[in-house]
């Protein structure tokens, strides 16, 4: 039980352990089905936590997807050339240009699939009808996905993509499957075959997509 101080201030709890809980609730059950209720019960404090450090459930999520992609924005920083050390990994391809591209992506998809809940509470808002996921989402987007459309058009001006590459198209096909994987990952396992989705995996992925997208154009 919470205890209160005089003035009626609750007496501190740990915010992160509330965040935790109701990301994991907010997958299973939805945003709907998650109460403030039963996240306080399975958090362990009282439900005016919630409102203290929160205001409402909005806030809580609010707070779950601003702390996403803000961590979010640091890992697709990573596409941008300048930013980082050439790639000694990704032996697959000889252009270093395109070894670090890779890289990044499988930086993304493993970063993405350790925060799968993200993705399954998109989803199951989505599919409601919810509209207080997609305004959620508006209100915290950090423009990430821009950022490999960027690296996409210096493929184009160093020659190594086609002029009339539709750079929607490739950016939603390079993120479909690791979002797919994120969404139904047990289903994607026993539909393909796949024993387990690890890092080894998510970097077989990368390098098959990576091959797809450049070898037409380049010769790897």
């Amino acid at each position: 039980m919470i205890v209160t101080k005089n003035r009626g201030r609750p007496v501190e709890f740990d915010k992160n352990k509330i965040i935790k809980v109701a990301r994991t609730l907010f997958a299973e059950l939805g945003f709907a089905g998650a109460s403030t209720r039963l996240i306080a019960q399975k958090a362990g404090c009282n439900v005016a936590m919630i409102g203290y450090y929160f205001k409402n459930k909005e806030g809580l999520l609010d707070i779950i997807l601003t702390l996403y992609f803000q961590e979010a924005t640091k890992v697709f920083s990573h596409f941008d050339l300048s930013t980082v050390d050439s790639s000694l990994e990704f032996f697959e391809f000889s252009d270093r240009d395109i070894r670090q591209f890779c890289k990044a992506l499988y930086e993304f998809a493993v970063y993405s699939y350790s925060n799968r809940e993200i993705h399954q509470i998109v989803i199951r808002d989505t599919m409601s009808g919810g509209k207080l996921m997609l305004n959620a989402l508006a209100k915290n987007d950090y423009g990430v996905v821009p950022v490999i459309h960027k690296r996409l058009k210096y493929f184009i001006g160093q020659k190594k993509l086609p002029n009339d590459l539709d750079i929607n198209v490739v950016g939603l096909n390079l993120i479909a499957p690791i979002t797919c994987v994120c969404i139904s990952g047990q289903i994607a396992t026993k539909i393909h075959g796949f024993e387990k989705i690890d890092e080894s995996f998510f970097r077989r992925l990368c390098v098959n997509q990576v091959k797809i997208l450049f070898s037409d154009y380049k010769k790897l």
